[in-house]
Protein backbone atom coordinates (compact mmCIF):
# COMPACT_ATOMS: atom_id res chain seq x y z
CA UNK A 1 0.00 0.00 0.00
CA UNK A 2 1.30 3.41 -0.96
CA UNK A 3 2.58 5.65 1.84
CA UNK A 4 -0.22 8.05 2.78
CA UNK A 5 1.81 10.01 5.34
CA UNK A 6 2.76 12.76 2.90
CA UNK A 7 -0.31 12.63 0.66
CA UNK A 8 -1.57 16.08 1.67
CA UNK A 9 1.69 17.74 0.63
CA UNK A 10 2.65 15.66 -2.40
CA UNK A 11 -0.71 16.58 -3.91
CA UNK A 12 0.60 20.15 -4.06
CA UNK A 13 1.92 20.68 -7.60
CA UNK A 14 5.02 22.52 -6.32
CA UNK A 15 5.94 19.54 -4.14
CA UNK A 16 4.83 16.27 -5.72
CA UNK A 17 6.76 13.04 -5.40
CA UNK A 18 9.94 14.67 -6.65
CA UNK A 19 9.82 17.25 -3.88
CA UNK A 20 9.14 14.58 -1.29
CA UNK A 21 12.25 12.73 -2.43
CA UNK A 22 14.26 15.94 -2.01
CA UNK A 23 13.08 16.21 1.58
CA UNK A 24 13.82 12.55 2.28
CA UNK A 25 17.39 13.03 1.06
CA UNK A 26 17.96 16.23 3.06
CA UNK A 27 20.27 16.41 6.08
CA UNK A 28 19.34 19.26 8.43
CA UNK A 29 21.15 20.28 11.61
CA UNK A 30 19.20 22.10 14.33
CA UNK A 31 21.36 23.93 16.86
CA UNK A 32 19.35 24.72 19.99
CA UNK A 33 16.29 22.69 20.93
CA UNK A 34 14.30 25.19 22.97
CA UNK A 35 11.34 27.37 22.04
CA UNK A 36 12.51 27.76 18.44
CA UNK A 37 14.26 24.47 17.76
CA UNK A 38 11.71 22.02 19.12
CA UNK A 39 8.65 23.16 17.09
CA UNK A 40 10.79 23.72 13.99
CA UNK A 41 12.15 20.17 14.33
CA UNK A 42 8.65 18.75 14.76
CA UNK A 43 7.38 20.30 11.53
CA UNK A 44 10.46 19.31 9.54
CA UNK A 45 10.10 15.77 10.86
CA UNK A 46 6.40 15.71 10.02
CA UNK A 47 7.15 16.93 6.50
CA UNK A 48 9.56 14.04 5.99
CA UNK A 49 13.00 15.64 6.15
CA UNK A 50 15.05 12.44 6.09
CA UNK A 51 17.83 13.23 8.56
CA UNK A 52 17.74 15.58 11.54
CA UNK A 53 20.69 16.24 13.84
CA UNK A 54 19.76 17.87 17.15
CA UNK A 55 22.47 19.78 19.05
CA UNK A 56 21.87 21.08 22.58
CA UNK A 57 23.62 20.47 25.89
CA UNK A 58 20.75 21.64 28.09
CA UNK A 59 18.01 19.92 30.07
CA UNK A 60 14.35 21.03 30.30
CA UNK A 61 13.69 23.70 32.92
CA UNK A 62 10.32 24.51 34.48
CA UNK A 63 10.70 28.24 33.75
CA UNK A 64 10.90 27.52 30.02
CA UNK A 65 7.95 25.15 29.67
CA UNK A 66 5.50 27.91 28.76
CA UNK A 67 7.14 28.01 25.30
CA UNK A 68 9.00 24.66 25.14
CA UNK A 69 5.83 22.61 24.93
CA UNK A 70 7.34 19.22 24.04
CA UNK A 71 9.23 18.79 27.30
CA UNK A 72 8.64 17.58 30.83
CA UNK A 73 11.03 19.05 33.36
CA UNK A 74 10.40 16.09 35.66
CA UNK A 75 11.12 13.43 33.05
CA UNK A 76 14.45 11.74 32.52
CA UNK A 77 16.63 12.76 29.64
CA UNK A 78 18.07 15.91 28.12
CA UNK A 79 16.31 18.15 25.65
CA UNK A 80 17.75 16.32 22.66
CA UNK A 81 16.73 12.94 24.10
CA UNK A 82 13.16 14.00 24.87
CA UNK A 83 12.80 15.74 21.52
CA UNK A 84 14.19 12.75 19.64
CA UNK A 85 11.62 10.49 21.33
CA UNK A 86 8.84 12.85 20.27
CA UNK A 87 10.07 13.07 16.68
CA UNK A 88 10.45 9.32 16.33
CA UNK A 89 6.88 8.83 17.54
CA UNK A 90 5.73 11.54 15.15
CA UNK A 91 7.50 10.06 12.13
CA UNK A 92 9.35 6.74 12.53
CA UNK A 93 10.51 6.91 8.90
CA UNK A 94 13.13 9.62 9.51
CA UNK A 95 16.58 9.41 11.15
CA UNK A 96 17.21 11.52 14.25
CA UNK A 97 20.74 11.93 15.56
CA UNK A 98 21.34 13.70 18.88
CA UNK A 99 24.38 15.55 20.20
CA UNK A 100 23.98 16.37 23.89
CA UNK A 101 26.63 19.10 23.82
CA UNK A 102 26.73 22.85 23.38
CA UNK A 103 28.16 24.17 20.12
CA UNK A 104 31.69 25.46 20.67
CA UNK A 105 34.70 26.52 18.61
CA UNK A 106 36.33 23.16 19.34
CA UNK A 107 33.47 21.05 17.96
CA UNK A 108 31.48 23.19 15.50
CA UNK A 109 33.33 22.03 12.38
CA UNK A 110 32.69 18.37 13.17
CA UNK A 111 29.09 18.79 14.33
CA UNK A 112 28.05 20.67 11.19
CA UNK A 113 29.88 18.48 8.71
CA UNK A 114 27.69 16.99 6.00
CA UNK A 115 24.69 19.24 6.60
CA UNK A 116 22.64 20.48 3.68
CA UNK A 117 21.04 23.16 5.85
CA UNK A 118 21.51 24.45 9.41
CA UNK A 119 18.87 26.08 11.62
CA UNK A 120 20.11 28.56 14.22
CA UNK A 121 17.67 28.14 17.11
CA UNK A 122 20.02 29.36 19.83
CA UNK A 123 19.38 32.27 22.20
CA UNK A 124 22.93 33.49 22.81
CA UNK A 125 24.66 36.18 20.73
CA UNK A 126 28.12 34.62 20.97
CA UNK A 127 26.84 31.22 19.86
CA UNK A 128 24.91 32.75 16.97
CA UNK A 129 28.04 34.41 15.60
CA UNK A 130 30.08 31.25 16.15
CA UNK A 131 27.50 29.22 14.24
CA UNK A 132 27.34 31.83 11.48
CA UNK A 133 31.10 31.90 11.03
CA UNK A 134 31.30 28.11 10.92
CA UNK A 135 28.56 27.91 8.27
CA UNK A 136 30.30 30.61 6.21
CA UNK A 137 33.56 28.67 6.14
CA UNK A 138 31.88 25.34 5.49
CA UNK A 139 29.64 26.86 2.81
CA UNK A 140 26.49 25.52 4.49
CA UNK A 141 23.22 27.50 4.18
CA UNK A 142 21.93 28.85 7.50
CA UNK A 143 18.41 29.79 8.56
CA UNK A 144 18.86 32.33 11.36
CA UNK A 145 16.08 33.05 13.84
CA UNK A 146 15.73 34.94 17.12
CA UNK A 147 12.80 35.81 19.36
CA UNK A 148 12.43 37.98 22.44
CA UNK A 149 9.59 39.84 24.08
CA UNK A 150 6.84 40.12 21.47
CA UNK A 151 8.93 40.01 18.31
CA UNK A 152 11.37 37.95 16.31
CA UNK A 153 13.54 37.73 13.20
CA UNK A 154 14.25 35.18 10.48
CA UNK A 155 16.81 35.30 7.66
CA UNK A 156 18.29 32.74 5.28
CA UNK A 157 21.96 33.00 4.33
CA UNK A 158 23.15 30.71 1.52
CA UNK A 159 26.78 31.36 2.52
CA UNK A 160 28.16 31.32 -0.98
CA UNK A 161 31.71 32.73 -1.33
CA UNK A 162 31.66 36.45 -0.58
CA UNK A 163 27.92 36.38 0.10
CA UNK A 164 25.81 38.00 2.78
CA UNK A 165 25.83 36.49 6.27
CA UNK A 166 24.78 37.34 9.82
CA UNK A 167 27.70 39.73 10.33
CA UNK A 168 26.23 42.02 7.68
CA UNK A 169 23.30 42.50 10.07
CA UNK A 170 25.15 42.29 13.40
CA UNK A 171 28.91 42.79 12.78
CA UNK A 172 29.85 41.68 16.30
CA UNK A 173 28.04 39.74 19.06
CA UNK A 174 26.78 41.76 22.00
CA UNK A 175 26.94 39.61 25.17
CA UNK A 176 25.19 42.39 27.12
CA UNK A 177 21.94 41.87 25.22
CA UNK A 178 19.29 40.46 27.60
CA UNK A 179 18.03 36.91 27.04
CA UNK A 180 14.52 35.53 27.51
CA UNK A 181 15.20 34.89 31.19
CA UNK A 182 15.64 38.62 31.88
CA UNK A 183 13.67 40.30 29.09
CA UNK A 184 10.78 37.83 28.95
CA UNK A 185 9.07 36.39 25.90
CA UNK A 186 5.53 35.68 24.73
CA UNK A 187 5.29 31.94 23.98
CA UNK A 188 3.19 32.38 20.85
CA UNK A 189 5.71 34.89 19.46
CA UNK A 190 8.44 32.24 19.73
CA UNK A 191 6.20 29.58 18.21
CA UNK A 192 5.27 31.73 15.21
CA UNK A 193 8.91 32.67 14.56
CA UNK A 194 9.78 28.96 14.75
CA UNK A 195 7.11 28.24 12.12
CA UNK A 196 8.49 31.00 9.89
CA UNK A 197 11.93 29.45 10.27
CA UNK A 198 10.70 25.94 9.49
CA UNK A 199 8.73 27.27 6.52
CA UNK A 200 11.82 29.02 5.14
CA UNK A 201 13.76 25.77 5.51
CA UNK A 202 11.12 23.70 3.69
CA UNK A 203 10.74 26.19 0.84
CA UNK A 204 14.52 26.32 0.43
CA UNK A 205 14.95 22.54 0.44
CA UNK A 206 12.10 22.13 -2.04
CA UNK A 207 13.19 25.05 -4.21
CA UNK A 208 9.76 26.68 -4.13
CA UNK A 209 8.30 30.04 -3.19
CA UNK A 210 10.37 33.02 -2.06
CA UNK A 211 12.15 32.20 1.21
CA UNK A 212 13.92 35.15 2.91
CA UNK A 213 17.30 34.65 1.22
CA UNK A 214 19.50 37.64 2.09
CA UNK A 215 16.48 39.27 3.70
CA UNK A 216 15.59 39.90 7.30
CA UNK A 217 11.99 38.92 8.03
CA UNK A 218 10.64 40.61 11.15
CA UNK A 219 7.52 39.64 13.09
CA UNK A 220 5.63 41.44 15.85
CA UNK A 221 3.10 39.41 17.83
CA UNK A 222 1.18 42.40 19.19
CA UNK A 223 -0.18 43.44 15.79
CA UNK A 224 0.86 40.38 13.71
CA UNK A 225 2.87 42.61 11.39
CA UNK A 226 5.67 41.29 9.18
CA UNK A 227 8.32 43.15 7.21
CA UNK A 228 11.05 41.97 4.86
CA UNK A 229 14.25 44.03 4.80
CA UNK A 230 16.68 43.46 1.95
CA UNK A 231 20.22 43.03 3.26
CA UNK A 232 23.42 44.29 1.70
CA UNK A 233 27.03 43.19 1.97
CA UNK A 234 28.62 45.35 4.67
CA UNK A 235 31.11 43.10 6.44
CA UNK A 236 34.50 42.16 4.92
CA UNK A 237 34.47 39.05 2.76
CA UNK A 238 36.95 37.23 4.99
CA UNK A 239 35.78 36.06 8.40
CA UNK A 240 38.24 34.37 10.79
CA UNK A 241 37.57 30.67 11.13
CA UNK A 242 35.76 30.03 14.43
CA UNK A 243 38.02 27.09 15.22
CA UNK A 244 41.16 29.21 14.64
CA UNK A 245 40.13 32.56 16.10
CA UNK A 246 42.57 35.33 16.82
CA UNK A 247 42.53 37.78 13.92
CA UNK A 248 40.24 40.78 13.73
CA UNK A 249 38.61 42.45 10.74
CA UNK A 250 37.45 45.98 10.20
CA UNK A 251 33.88 46.67 9.23
CA UNK A 252 31.81 49.07 7.19
CA UNK A 253 28.59 50.54 8.51
CA UNK A 254 25.36 51.39 6.72
CA UNK A 255 22.50 53.45 8.11
CA UNK A 256 24.85 54.45 10.92
CA UNK A 257 26.40 57.72 12.04
CA UNK A 258 28.96 58.65 14.68
CA UNK A 259 28.46 61.38 17.28
CA UNK A 260 30.12 62.13 20.60
CA UNK A 261 26.87 62.91 22.39
CA UNK A 262 23.32 61.57 22.34
CA UNK A 263 21.83 64.92 21.39
CA UNK A 264 23.55 66.02 18.17
CA UNK A 265 22.00 68.90 16.25
CA UNK A 266 20.34 68.66 12.86
CA UNK A 267 17.61 66.12 13.65
CA UNK A 268 13.87 66.68 13.77
CA UNK A 269 13.65 64.15 16.58
CA UNK A 270 15.80 61.64 18.44
CA UNK A 271 14.35 58.38 19.72
CA UNK A 272 15.66 56.00 22.38
CA UNK A 273 14.89 52.28 22.23
CA UNK A 274 16.11 51.72 25.80
CA UNK A 275 13.82 50.73 28.65
CA UNK A 276 13.41 52.99 31.71
CA UNK A 277 15.42 50.46 33.73
CA UNK A 278 18.41 50.82 31.44
CA UNK A 279 18.02 54.57 30.85
CA UNK A 280 16.07 56.12 33.77
CA UNK A 281 16.63 59.72 32.60
CA UNK A 282 16.47 60.64 28.94
CA UNK A 283 18.86 63.25 27.52
CA UNK A 284 17.28 66.58 26.66
CA UNK A 285 15.22 66.41 23.49
CA UNK A 286 15.11 62.58 23.34
CA UNK A 287 11.82 60.66 23.20
CA UNK A 288 11.51 57.08 24.40
CA UNK A 289 9.95 54.46 22.11
CA UNK A 290 7.61 51.86 23.59
CA UNK A 291 9.46 48.54 23.34
CA UNK A 292 6.23 46.76 22.42
CA UNK A 293 5.89 48.49 19.04
CA UNK A 294 8.76 50.87 18.20
CA UNK A 295 8.18 50.51 14.45
CA UNK A 296 4.54 51.58 14.69
CA UNK A 297 5.44 54.58 16.82
CA UNK A 298 8.12 55.72 14.39
CA UNK A 299 5.74 55.40 11.45
CA UNK A 300 3.27 57.65 13.29
CA UNK A 301 5.78 60.26 14.46
CA UNK A 302 8.10 60.53 11.44
CA UNK A 303 7.05 62.77 8.54
CA UNK A 304 8.30 62.86 4.95
CA UNK A 305 11.37 64.99 4.51
CA UNK A 306 12.29 64.68 8.19
CA UNK A 307 15.62 63.52 9.59
CA UNK A 308 15.64 61.26 12.64
CA UNK A 309 18.16 59.52 14.88
CA UNK A 310 17.57 56.18 16.62
CA UNK A 311 19.73 54.64 19.31
CA UNK A 312 19.76 51.55 21.53
CA UNK A 313 22.33 49.97 23.82
CA UNK A 314 24.74 48.59 21.22
CA UNK A 315 23.47 50.00 17.92
CA UNK A 316 22.16 46.68 16.59
CA UNK A 317 18.41 46.92 17.27
CA UNK A 318 18.31 50.54 16.16
CA UNK A 319 20.10 49.59 12.92
CA UNK A 320 17.43 46.99 12.11
CA UNK A 321 14.63 49.42 12.94
CA UNK A 322 16.22 52.13 10.79
CA UNK A 323 16.41 49.70 7.86
CA UNK A 324 12.73 48.78 8.25
CA UNK A 325 11.66 52.41 8.26
CA UNK A 326 13.93 53.33 5.34
CA UNK A 327 12.29 50.62 3.25
CA UNK A 328 8.74 51.60 4.16
CA UNK A 329 9.25 55.40 4.06
CA UNK A 330 12.02 56.24 1.56
CA UNK A 331 11.29 59.98 1.91
CA UNK A 332 12.24 59.83 5.59
CA UNK A 333 15.92 59.98 6.56
CA UNK A 334 16.60 57.66 9.49
CA UNK A 335 20.01 56.86 10.91
CA UNK A 336 21.17 54.62 13.73
CA UNK A 337 23.76 55.65 16.29
CA UNK A 338 26.81 53.45 15.71
CA UNK A 339 27.77 51.55 18.84
CA UNK A 340 24.68 52.73 20.73
CA UNK A 341 25.03 54.40 24.11
CA UNK A 342 28.15 52.31 24.79
CA UNK A 343 30.00 54.19 22.07
CA UNK A 344 29.26 57.80 23.04
CA UNK A 345 30.04 60.21 25.86
CA UNK A 346 27.07 61.04 28.11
Amino acid sequence: MANKRYARQTVLPEVGQEGQEKLAAARVVIVGCGGLGSPAAAYLAGAGVGSLRLIDGDRPDATNLHRQVFYDAGAEGSKVDQLRNHLERLNPEIRVNTIGKYLAAANCKVLLQGAHLVLDCTDDALTKHLLNDACVHLGVPLVYAAAQGYSGYVALFENQPGGINLRDVYPEPDPSMPDCATAGVLPTAVGIVAMLQANAALCYLLGIGDPPINRLLTYNALDNSQHRVKLQKLYPKTIPKPWTRGSKNGRHDKLEVVHDTLTPSGYDAIFSMLSPDREPELPTGVERLDQRNPYGQCMEKMTEGGKYLLYCNSGKLSLVLAAQIAKARPQVEVVSLRGGIKGVVR
